[in-house]
C-alpha cells in the first residue's frame, strides 16, 4: 500500500479531531515529531478559546490519555 496526502476541505487550520465531550467543544490537533502549529492554526486555536471551547495538542497516545483524564474524570 502507499499513503497520500489529501487537502482539507474544510477551514484553513481547523483541527485534526473534532468532538463533543462532557457537552463542551474539543478540538484535538495531532503533532508528531518536529511538526509545529502553522500560523492558521494557532488562530483557529485563539477563536476555539475565545468562543469557551477547549484546544489540545496531542504528540503522542499517552500524552493524550493523561490529558483526557485530567481534563474529564
Amino acid at each position: 500500500g502507499s499513503l497520500q496526502w489529501i487537502p482539507t476541505s474544510g477551514s484553513r487550520g481547523s483541527a485534526d479531531i473534532s468532538a463533543t465531550i462532557a457537552g463542551r467543544s474539543v478540538k484535538i490537533e495531532v503533532k508528531v515529531g518536529r511538526d509545529r502549529q502553522r500560523p492558521d492554526q494557532v488562530k483557529y486555536q485563539r477563536d476555539i478559546e475565545a468562543a469557551g471551547g477547549i484546544y489540545f495538542i496531542a504528540s503522542t497516545f499517552e500524552q493524550f490519555h493523561t490529558w483526557y483524564i485530567a481534563t474529564f474524570e
